[in-house]
């Protein structure tokens, strides 16, 4: 059962980071791409493209915890 706390700990770590690590990166995408086309893009796209990316980010992070975890303790 610790196993589980902890690989969902991690899991939930890493999909917060890399939702807002992908906002941000989306974010300066967006602002070049108004810089460059003189046009207004839909900030809102970073959101909604990084909500994905975060979840599989906490899917994967769970699943390779878990693994690791588990080699690591037998």
């Amino acid at each position: 059962m610790n196993k589980l706390f902890l690989s969902a700990g991690i899991a939930l770590v890493t999909g917060v980071i890399s939702f807002f690590l992908s906002v941000a990166f989306l974010c300066i995408v967006l602002l070049v791409i108004r810089a460059v086309g003189h046009s207004q893009p839909d900030m809102s796209y970073a959101y909604k493209a990084a909500a994905p990316v975060a979840l599989l980010a906490l899917v994967l992070g769970f699943i390779i915890s878990m693994v690791r975890i588990s080699a690591v303790q037998k």
